[in-house]
């Protein structure tokens, strides 16, 4: 088999891979952070790099419709259409930040409900003598309050322990389980790590189990994106390809490794003082994460592998940067599209012990819903897309260094980026705000056109200015760059398809409680992505029922903080699993009304006369 080398700058890495393979399946092997949300199919052109040199493949037909004039000036290239022919050299355009602190992952303050999983008891024991011959297992074991069970390999280590220490020890009781022996008193030292695994970001804390507290909190792109934005892209990948599945787990897997690693380093704390962790995320990204095949989860009836509490330990998992005895163990899914992220968001909140009717909404990839009717639970999931993370988006982006995140037109246009740095393309916060403008202007009408004649009197020259129409379509110009950063028909419209699809459910959750738009008392916005949201820009194009901006408000990485709490208390991690069971689950797919309401919301208003009265 003929093969060719491609190198990669700057990180300096280099494939070798079969000729005729892309550039993106060698950006793939060199473990080169690429934003492939299309999983490589040329439809959304986020793999855009420049060809330093080297022999590839000519332009693949449609290749100048995803790259844009200053891109294709560049000599930028999209790696998923170009064969490797021979050697080559590739530059890839600055990857998204691996580690966003406060920015994703912010570090809660405060205590949370502190009943450990994970018991540390001292021991002062007497060494043996001939007049007291009692085994090693058995000394250590005689100073517990109950019984436990003790693994061979552990005990292996149990006589070399207790006497390179002096028999003074410290025992670590996991549930019933021995799961280490320390020597010296260790019994103030004693951590876990919740994890949010989200199909875009993975995020972590480092919590101290004896204090219950968060000590440090990590995130990062999820590595798993090289394969596809979406989670039916990341299943056809493992249905597709034999080592798919490998594939995924692996790269979610070193995404967390490298999380830990960064907690670690950066807190002090020893690898082998942290006993558990705890995982939500989607019921898909749980498969994948366990290795365990989610192909059922695509196509009707939906079913996964498993809803239930998965456990485990780290050595299983793969994990390198925590001990093999580690345990794991994951928050239980409600269904097919409603995961262990949705309970920890019904953990985090408290939704189903607070009073009236209240809904939490998690904008994003899959958007899911939950209502609470007096404690009863309604829940859905909405294929939204993953518009809101910017992909579909022509200069879309995820929220990073770069990004227009705030789009104001109040006074003229003005813009926000994050980093404050100059403008690098929009992330969904910065597109639903510019949607929602130009909506209020009467610029982009109620069906989501973007205006090119016709446009309101009094328009301010500013905004008018901005609307460009020099080809075969019009846009908006957000920022004149370089380069140019602008809004296209397009991109509004593939806004109206993410926004329908929440809507829809959300309305149809209403339906099914037998309530009303009035009845509600609050609405949680859950979600790194959805705690940026500015709730009168949601309002301003019908993604949220019309209702006083006042009682909309962020609840933050919801999924991560209920991780956390069941990490940190045995009792709301039991919690879990009764939230999991008595949730009602709608599955939109099959619910007679949902085509209706998808139809109805792709206005980018509040089209409904009675429903605006009731609001």
């Amino acid at each position: 088999m003929r093969t060719a080398q491609v190198t990669f700058r700057p990180a300096g890495v280099t494939a070798t891979v079969p000729l005729e393979s892309t550039l993106l399946d060698a950006a793939r092997q060199a473990g080169v952070s690429i934003n492939a949300v299309c999983g490589g199919k040329g439809k959304c052109g986020k793999c855009a790099a420049r060809l330093v040199n080297g022999l590839v493949s000519p332009a693949a037909p449609g290749e100048e419709d995803l790259l844009t004039p200053a891109q294709l000036e560049q000599g930028l290239v999209l790696l998923c259409q170009r064969l490797v022919l021979g050697d080559a050299v590739v530059e890839t355009l600055p990857a998204p930040e691996r580690e966003t602190g406060s920015a994703r992952a912010t570090c809660p303050t405060g205590g949370f409900p502190c009943e450990p999983h994970v018991i540390k008891t001292r021991h002062d024991l007497t060494p043996p003598s001939l007049t007291d011959q009692t085994a090693d297992l058995d000394r250590l074991l005689a100073g517990l309050p109950s019984p436990v069970k003790v693994d061979i390999a552990l005990a292996a280590r149990v006589p070399p322990v207790l006497r390179d220490a002096g028999f003074q020890v410290t025992s670590v009781v996991l549930d019933g389980v021995l799961l280490a022996l320390e020597p010296g008193d260790t019994t103030e030292s004693s951590y876990g790590l919740a994890v949010d695994i989200g199909t875009t970001t993975v995020a972590a804390y480092l919590a101290d189990l004896g204090q219950g507290r968060v000590l440090a909190s990590r995130s990062s792109a999820n590595a798993q994106s090289a394969f596809g934005a979406d989670v039916i892209t990341r299943i056809t990948h493992t249905m597709e390809n034999p080592d798919g599945l490998a594939e995924l787990r692996g790269l979610a897997v070193r995404t967390v490794d490298e999380i830990i690693a960064g907690l670690l380093a950066q807190t002090g704390v020893a690898a082998d003082r942290v006993y558990l962790l705890t995982f939500a995320g989607n019921t898909v990204m749980s498969h994948l994460l366990l290795g365990i095949p989610p192909r059922h989860v695509a196509a009707a009836p939906f079913i996964p592998a498993f809803c239930r509490v998965m456990e485990g330990t780290a050595a299983q998992l793969g994990l390198r940067s925590l001990p093999g005895h580690v345990r794991f163990r994951t928050l239980p899914n409600v269904a097919g599209y409603v995961g262990a992220d949705t309970v920890g968001v019904m953990l985090a909140t408290g939704i189903r012990d607070l009073p009236g009717v209240r809904l939490a909404v998690d904008i994003g990839t899959n958007g899911e819903i939950i209502l609470s009717r007096e404690g009863r639970l309604y829940t859905c999931s909405t294929a939204a897309g993953p518009v809101f993370e910017g992909a579909g988006i022509r200069q879309g982006m995820r929220a990073e260094t770069g990004a227009i995140y705030q789009v104001t037109m109040a006074d003229g246009l003005a813009v926000r980026v994050i980093g404050d740095a100059l403008p690098r393309g929009i992330c969904g916060s910065g597109l639903i705000d510019a949607v929602a403008g130009l909506v209020r202007l009467a610029v982009v009408n109620r069906n989501g056109r973007l205006k090119k004649t016709g446009l309101p009197p009094g328009l301010p020259g500013d905004i008018a200015a901005r609307i460009v129409s020099d080809g075969p379509g019009t846009r908006f110009v957000l920022s004149g760059g370089p380069p140019e950063i602008s809004l296209t028909q397009g991109d509004i419209s593939q806004l109206q398809l993410g926004k329908a699809a929440i809507r829809a459910g959300i309305e149809i959750l209403l339906q099914e409680a037998g309530l009303d738009t009035a009845d509600l008392e609050e609405i949680m916005l859950a979600g790194a992505f959805g705690s940026n949201l500015d709730p009168a820009s949601l309002l301003a194009i019908g993604l949220l029922p019309p209702v006083n901006p006042a009682i909309v408000r962020p609840v933050g990485n919801a999924a991560g903080l209920g991780a956390v709490r069941a990490l940190l208390s045995r009792g709301q991690f039991a919690l879990a699993s009764d939230l999991a069971r008595r949730a009602r689950h709608i599955e939109l797919s099959a619910h007679h009304e949902f085509n209706r309401q998808f139809a109805r919301w792709l206005v980018l208003d509040q089209p409904d006369p009675d429903l605006q009265a009731r609001g």
